[in-house]
C-alpha cells in the first residue's frame, strides 16, 4: 500500500540540502538520488520507507508505504509527521529577513536557500545521539552513533539505499546498564542512554515537551546525562525549536569566529552574548553555521 502526499512548504525547501546536516552514517548522506531523497522514519509508531522529490521551490511529493507490512496510520497523522519531519511549517522567509539585518551572516541565506532541519523521528532519538557526540571528535562520534545504528536499529534496503531506523525505546531499554561498552561507548554514555530509554518509556510526556524554548533546555537537563550542550541540542534536533543555542559547541565556537572576524575563538559565554542578537532564531543560526562550515570545506576541496 502505498500513499501520495503534496505538501506545501513556508518558503522555499531544497531536499539534496537539507538530507546532509545532522546524518547519523554515510548511508543517510547517499539516499538522494534521481531527485528523489528517502528515508525511513517512523510515524504513528509505525515504520515507514519515504521518498520525497521536489515539485517547485515551495512544495514536495512525498510516497508513503509501510515498511514492515503494517497498516499506514490515517492521512492526518501521517501529514502532520511529514511535515513535523520535513520541517515545512519553519518560516523560512521569515528567518532570511532576519538574516538580512546582520552583516556578518547575510550570505548565508543564499548559500543554504532551502536547507531546512530533517527532524529526528523522536526526542530520545535525538537525545541520545547529542549523547553519542558528548566530548568525543566529530569522526569518532560519527563512528558510536553508525555502531548504535547497525548493531540494534533496523535496516531497509530501497532502489539501492540502506536506510537506517533508530532502534525502538523499548529495545534500549532492555539493555544491561553498561551494554554499550563493546560499542565503545563510555560506561557512563552506556548507562546514560539505556537510563534514558527506560525513562522515556514509562514516562512518555517527555516527548511532547512544550512551553518556551528555555523552559524547555531546562526541563532536559533535569535528565541525567542530559547537560546544557546535550539538551540544547537534542531540542533542536528532536521539538524543532528555534530558538536554543548549544553555545559549548567547538564547531560553532569556530564558525562565529570566522563570520565576526574575531581574534581568537570566543568563550562559551561571549557567543551568548553575541547569539542574544540572534533571537528568535539562534538554533537555525546554529544549524546554517554548522551547514556553512562544512560548505566552505566541500568549495575549498574543489578548488
Amino acid at each position: 500500500m502505498t500513499r501520495t502526499y503534496r505538501l506545501a512548504s513556508n518558503g522555499p525547501i531544497d531536499l539534496e540540502a537539507s538530507c546532509r546536516p545532522f546524518t547519523e552514517n554515510r548511508a543517510d548522506r547517499a539516499a538522494f538520488s534521481g531527485g528523489t531523497l528517502y528515508r525511513a522514519a517512523r510515524i504513528g509508531a509505525v515504520a515507514l520507507i519515504l521518498k520525497a522529490r521536489a515539485l517547485a521551490e515551495d512544495e514536495i511529493e512525498v510516497q508513503v508505504e509501510p515498511a514492515e507490512g503494517e497498516q499506514l496510520p490515517p492521512d492526518k497523522v501521517i501529514v502532520a509527521g511529514l511535515r513535523r519531519k520535513f520541517s515545512l511549517d519553519l518560516d523560512l522567509p521569515a528567518f532570511y529577513g532576519f538574516l538580512e539585518t546582520v552583516p556578518e551572516l547575510r550570505g548565508m541565506a543564499a548559500d543554504h536557500r532551502g536547507l531546512r532541519p530533517l527532524r529526528k523521528d523522536s526526542l530520545l532519538e535525538a537525545l541520545v545521539l547529542a549523547i553519542a557526540d558528548q566530548q568525543v571528535n566529530v569522526a569518532f562520534a560519527a563512528e558510536l552513533k553508525e555502531r548504535l545504528l547497525t548493531r540494534y536499529g533496523q535496516r531497509y534496503d530501497v532502489a539501492g539505499h540502506a536506510l537506517w531506523l533508530f532502534p525502538r525505546a523499548e529495545v534500549l531499554a532492555a539493555l544491561e546498564e553498561h551494554a554499550l561498552r563493546p560499542l565503545q561507548y563510555t560506561r557512563n554514555k552506556s548507562s546514560y542512554i539505556t537510563g534514558l530509554a527506560r525513562k522515556f518509556l514509562q514516562q512518555p510526556e517527555w516527548e511532547r515537551l512544550a512551553g518556551r524554548d528555555a523552559e524547555i533546555v531546562e526541563r532536559l537537563i533535569q535528565l541525567r546525562g542530559i547537560g546544557r550542550w546535550t539538551a540544547e541540542y537534542g531540542a533542536m534536533l528532536g521539538l524543532g525549536v528555534t530558538d536554543t543555542l548549544p553555545a559549548a559547541d567547538i564547531a560553532l565556537l569556530r564558525m562565529v569566529q570566522s563570520a565576526y572576524g574575531l581574534p581568537q575563538r570566543p568563550t562559551e559565554q561571549e557567543l551568548r552574548r553575541i547569539g542574544e542578537g540572534w533571537s528568535p532564531w539562534r538554533g537555525m543560526v546554529t544549524f546554517y553555521l554548522w551547514r556553512q562550515e562544512e560548505f566552505i570545506a566541500e568549495t575549498d576541496a574543489i578548488l
